[in-house]
C-alpha cells in the first residue's frame, strides 16, 4: 500500500483498531518504524488529535510482539519483510467513502468476476454500499483500458425504488456491496447525466486484477491464533466438539482439504413472553453427488437464553463449524448480516482480548466461534444470500430452524459448550452473561433504584388484578 493509499484510510483504520504489520516497517524491511516517526508522518497531521499522540496501546503490544528486546526495534526473523516496489497502480479502499463523497467501485462477484458501478448510496456502518450496475467486456480484452455501459437489468439485481432521491438517471440494475471488499475506480467522468453511454477508466483489467484478487480475499483469510490465546495451567480453554454428541448429525466427510458448503440459518418466536424460544439449523450441499436436491444431510435445534435472532443465527453457523474436520474450507451461506458482520469481527487475533470483546452482544458464543476456527485450522468465507426469495436450500434451512421449537429431535446446545472458551466467566443469577456487562449493570442499578424508591411510603401503589391483561393503579397519599 502506498503512503498516499494509507493516509487515505488510516482514519478508517484506527477507527477499526486494524492495521498490518508491513505498514509499520521501515523501507529496509528489518526494523520497526519508530513511534516518533509514526507521529510525525501521520498522527500529527490529524486535526483531531491536537498534537496530543502518546503511544497507542496498540503499537505497544506490536512492538513487544515483534521486535527483539533492548535491539532498538529490530524485528524478529520472521517478522521480516522483504522490501518490494510500490506498486504502479494503487486504489484507494471503498470503505473511505461516505455519502457526500460518492465514487466509481470495483468489486468482485461470487465467481471472482470484476463488478464496477457508480456509488448511489452508502451505509457507513454497515459498511455497505449500494451501485449503480455498469458493465464491461474488460474479462474479453484485459490489456485494453476499461470502458464502461450501462447495465440494461441482469438477474442478479436488487430492485430499489427509491432511487430517484439520489439520482436524476434512474438506474436499470442495482447492487449491494461490501465497503470493506471494493476499491474506489478512477474514471474520466465522476458523473452520470442523461447522455451518459460510456464511461472510460485510465487502467486496464490487467493492471488491476491481481491486485483487486488479493484485496477482495484478504477477508478470507483464516488468522493465525497460534498466540492469541493465554494458557492457564498449561492447558488452554477450548469449547468441546459437538461431533460425538448424542442427537447430532454429522456432516457427510469429504477428502482432506475439501470445500464443505453449509446453509444456516436461526428462527426466533414468542419473544417478550415466557414461551420464547430460539431454533437453529444448518443444512449441508454437496452437488453432482447424487443426492436428492444435492443435500446431503442437515441438523437443526434449539439454544437458550439471551434471545435474539441474530444469537439463533450464530448458534447454526457454530454448530456448522463444531461438526467440520479439521484443516477444512467451509463456505457459509446466510441471510443475516449481522451473523456475517460478527463473523468477520471476531476473525481477529486480537479479539478476544480487547475491550471490544466484551461490548459484542452473544460474546462467549463468538469466542466459541473464534476457539473452532483456530484449534481446527479452519478457512471460513461467508456469503450473503437473500432471504425468502426463493433459494430452496436458505428455504430449506429456515423451515428446519423453524421446526426446532416443537420437535423432538432437534438438538439443544449445551451451555456448558458454547461458554467453554474462557476460564473465567459473568454469571448472574445462575445465567451466564452474553450481553454488554456496562449495560446490563446500568440495568441492574436502575431497577434496584426504582424498587427502593417505590418503596417509599409517597410512592405506595395498591394494584387490583381484574384480569390478566387489564389493572388498575390507585394512588395511596400518605
Amino acid at each position: 500500500m502506498s503512503p498516499k493509499t494509507f493516509k487515505a484510510c488510516l482514519k478508517v483504520l484506527r477507527r477499526r483498531h486494524l492495521y498490518y504489520l508491513s505498514q509499520l516497517i521501515t523501507p529496509t524491511g528489518t526494523h520497526l518504524v519508530f513511534w516518533t516517526a509514526y507521529r510525525t508522518a501521520y498522527i500529527a497531521l490529524l486535526a483531531d488529535k491536537h498534537g496530543r499522540s502518546l503511544p497507542h496501546k496498540w503499537y505497544l503490544d506490536i512492538q513487544a510482539t515483534t521486535t527483539i528486546p533492548d535491539s532498538h526495534d529490530r524485528l524478529y526473523d520472521h517478522y521480516v519483510y522483504s522490501p518490494t516496489e510500490v506498486p504502479i497502480v494503487s486504489l484507494v479502499p471503498g470503505v473511505t467513502t461516505n455519502q457526500k463523497n460518492r465514487h466509481w467501485l470495483v468489486t468482485l462477484d461470487g465467481n471472482t468476476a470484476p463488478l464496477f458501478g457508480k456509488q448511489l448510496t452508502v451505509q457507513p456502518k454497515k459498511d455497505t454500499c449500494i451501485i449503480v450496475h455498469w458493465t464491461s467486456d474488460c474479462l474479453s480484452s484485459p490489456g485494453d483500458v476499461i470502458r464502461l455501459h450501462p447495465c440494461p437489468g441482469c438477474n442478479a439485481h436488487v430492485p430499489f425504488p427509491a432511487a430517484n432521491k439520489y439520482t436524476t438517471v434512474e438506474p436499470r440494475c442495482t447492487f449491494t456491496v461490501s465497503l470493506l471488499r471494493s476499491l474506489i475506480l478512477p474514471t474520466h467522468n465522476e458523473r452520470i447525466r442523461l447522455n451518459t453511454i460510456e464511461v472510460v477508466s485510465p487502467y486496464s483489467w490487467a493492471d488491476l486484477c491481481t491486485m483487486m484478487v488479493s484485496y477482495y480475499a484478504r477477508l478470507s483469510i483464516p488468522p493465525d491464533f497460534s498466540s492469541s490465546l493465554l494458557a492457564v495451567n498449561g492447558d488452554t480453554a477450548g469449547p468441546p466438539p459437538l461431533c460425538g454428541s448424542s442427537g447430532l448429525p454429522s456432516p457427510v466427510v469429504l477428502s482432506p482439504g475439501s470445500h464443505y458448503r453449509y446453509y444456516t440459518d436461526g428462527s426466533l418466536i414468542n419473544l417478550g413472553s415466557p414461551e420464547v424460544s430460539m431454533g437453529w439449523s444448518w443444512v449441508q450441499i454437496i452437488h453432482d453427488a447424487g443426492y436428492l436436491n444435492s443435500v446431503a444431510t442437515y441438523a437443526h435445534g434449539t439454544i437458550r437464553n439471551w434471545p435474539s435472532s441474530t444469537r439463533a443465527e450464530t448458534a447454526a453457523i457454530y454448530a456448522a463449524l463444531s461438526v467440520t474436520p479439521e484443516d477444512s474450507v467451509i463456505s457459509l451461506y446466510t441471510d443475516s448480516q449481522a451473523a456475517i458482520d460478527g463473523l468477520r469481527s471476531c476473525a481477529s487475533s486480537t479479539y478476544t482480548n480487547s475491550r471490544f470483546y466484551y461490548k459484542t452482544t452473544n460474546f462467549e458464543l463468538w469466542a466459541s466461534i473464534e476457539c473452532c476456527i483456530r484449534e481446527k485450522r479452519l478457512s471460513v468465507l461467508p456469503v450473503k444470500v437473500k432471504g425468502h426469495d426463493g433459494n430452496y436450500w436458505n428455504d430449506f434451512a429456515d423451515s428446519l430452524a423453524n421446526s426446532a421449537h416443537q420437535s423432538d429431535d432437534a438438538f439443544p446446545l449445551p451451555e456448558a459448550i458454547i461458554t467453554s472458551s474462557h476460564n473465567v466467566r459473568l454469571v448472574y443469577d445462575d445465567i451466564i452473561c452474553e450481553s454488554n456487562p456496562r449495560r446490563l449493570f446500568k440495568i441492574y442499578y436502575q431497577a434496584t433504584y426504582t424498587r427502593d424508591l417505590l418503596s417509599l411510603k409517597r410512592f405506595q401503589f395498591t394494584f387490583c388484578l381484574t384480569d390478566r391483561n387489564d389493572y388498575i393503579v390507585d394512588l395511596v397519599h400518605p
